[in-house]
Parts: structure tokens; C-alpha cells; sequence
């Protein structure tokens, strides 16, 4: 009775040696070993389901639902960005080689930043949730994926194509 149950629902990494937990309610958890964990003030009671770090601009993204993006410099002061949209927002992921941040969503929501502040909406072809997110430096090719069975790819984050990936079961995450 009256305790609270808290999912986590992501987890990000920076070359400055710190883990990042982001999850129900706007929680953001930090560390330095993975072992003693700091709550953070995120600003927001949205859930946050993915988060992304980016070397090149020194960023965290963290996205959420209702439209919810914050950034931050080092994990642990955070800055509410204007996404542009109320949809929720599941994914992200972030090219270097393109320089560019890739956020997805509900009703096939894309976005795109060259610097986690300015969001541009880019047309995906689709109506079904996605999911995640993932760009392959090997391949330059941005891969989403989510509800349907939806597959869809990108060379450069903005011009999006179907792909047929044999299912119709939502497909929940991919990696590179």
C-alpha cells in the first residue's frame, strides 16, 4: 500500500564515465560505477523511454511521452527542448558521420536535430507506432523499427523507405 513502483526504462553512457537511468515520471538516475545511483531533477512527470549521448556536441537527449525532449551537457541539469509535437516519443539515436539526432514515435512520428535543441518533423510513410531507433556507421544508414512489423531506413535521417521484414508482430528494439 502507497509504494511506489518505478520503471526504468532506458539506460545511456558517456565517455566521461557516467551511467544515465531514465524511466517513469521523469526519473533520471546518474552514477559513476553502475553501483551508487543519484536521483536528478528532470522538470518533467512525463515518462522518458529512451535516452542518447552524443560525444560530438557533449549531449545528453532524453525523450518521453507528450512530446518530451531534454538535453543536458552532463547528465545532471536539464533543459526542456520544444519538440514540436504531443505524440510520444519512444527512440533516438544520434550519427556523427551525418551529425544528427533521430528521434521516433507514436503514429510513425520522426524527428530530426543537428543539435538536440531545433526539431524538424520529417515524413515516415507510416501511422504505426515506432519504436526505436539505430544508425549503423558501417552501413551510413539510420534503421527504425515498431508496430506492424515496421522497418524503415534512412541514409540520412530526412527521406525514409519501407522495408519488408517478414512480420506483422511489433518489433520492440534494434541495435547496431
Amino acid at each position: 500500500h502507497g509504494a511506489a513502483l518505478w520503471i526504468f526504462r532506458a539506460v545511456g553512457y558517456d565517455v566521461d564515465d557516467l551511467f544515465l537511468v531514465v524511466g517513469d515520471a521523469g526519473t533520471i538516475l546518474t552514477s559513476p560505477d553502475g553501483t551508487t545511483w543519484t536521483s536528478r531533477t528532470s522538470g518533467t512527470a512525463d515518462n522518458l523511454f529512451c535516452i542518447t549521448y552524443s560525444a560530438a556536441e557533449a549531449l545528453f537527449v532524453a525523450v518521453g511521452g507528450n512530446g518530451t525532449i531534454l538535453t543536458s551537457p552532463d547528465g545532471i541539469t536539464w533543459t526542456a527542448r520544444t519538440s514540436g509535437t504531443a505524440e510520444f516519443l519512444y527512440g533516438i539515436t544520434y550519427s556523427a558521420a551525418d551529425a544528427l539526432f533521430v528521434v521516433v514515435g507514436a503514429t510513425g512520428t520522426i524527428l530530426t536535430s543537428p543539435d538536440g535543441i531545433t526539431w524538424t518533423a520529417r515524413t515516415s510513410g507510416t501511422a504505426f507506432v515506432l519504436n526505436k531507433v539505430t544508425y549503423s556507421a558501417a552501413d551510413d544508414l539510420f534503421v527504425a523499427v515498431g508496430a506492424g512489423g515496421n522497418i524503415l531506413t534512412s541514409p540520412d535521417g530526412i527521406t525514409w523507405a519501407s522495408r519488408t521484414g517478414g512480420t506483422e508482430n511489433v518489433l520492440t528494439s534494434i541495435v547496431y
